[in-house]
């Protein structure tokens, strides 16, 4: 049983050493000012891709944004929300819509001091939108972020 032991606590040990990342998507849609089932789509996939590679997640709720000003004051408030909850990144993503899902941009910075480390932006393909192609675009923009950690040394549990 000892052996058993031993396995549990070096696991335990590994999460609590983990990354943790805190994310915010930002939807732009000027067909509602609701955020909408296919960002929330987005939502839950990006949550699911970045725990099943080993980093502790947390978010902020989606929001609807309707400018780039009104972007920046989402990214500081849920910024400091990732610093208050001692996330080691923050990941603002802001979704595009026109008649379906155009495109995602993001911004990774540091929680803990706030400065941009990167940006990216992935273009959406599919000409329809149903909920597998969202969530093949979701695995796909959580695979190119988490990418970026992984080639920087920074990685999961």
């Amino acid at each position: 049983p000892r052996p058993h032991i031993v396995l549990v606590l070096f696991f335990a040990a590994q999460v609590c050493f983990a990354n943790q990342i805190s994310f915010q998507i930002v939807q732009h849609d000027d067909r509602t000012d609701k955020v909408s089932e296919d960002s929330y789509v987005v939502e839950d996939e990006l949550l699911n891709g970045f725990f099943e590679t080993g980093y502790i997640i947390t978010n902020s709720p989606t929001v609807v944004s309707d400018s780039e000003e009104n972007d920046q004051i989402l990214y500081n408030k849920a910024l400091g929300d990732a610093y208050e909850g001692s996330s080691d990144y923050f990941i603002q993503i802001v979704l595009y819509y026109t008649n379906v899902l155009k495109k995602a941009e993001w911004t990774i910075s540091s929680a803990k001091n706030g400065k941009a480390i990167t940006k990216g932006q992935l273009e959406n393909t599919d000409s329809i939108i149903d909920k597998k192609s969202l969530v093949k675009f979701s695995t796909k923009l959580s695979t190119e972020i988490t990418g970026y950690f992984n080639s920087n040394g920074t990685k999961g549990w």
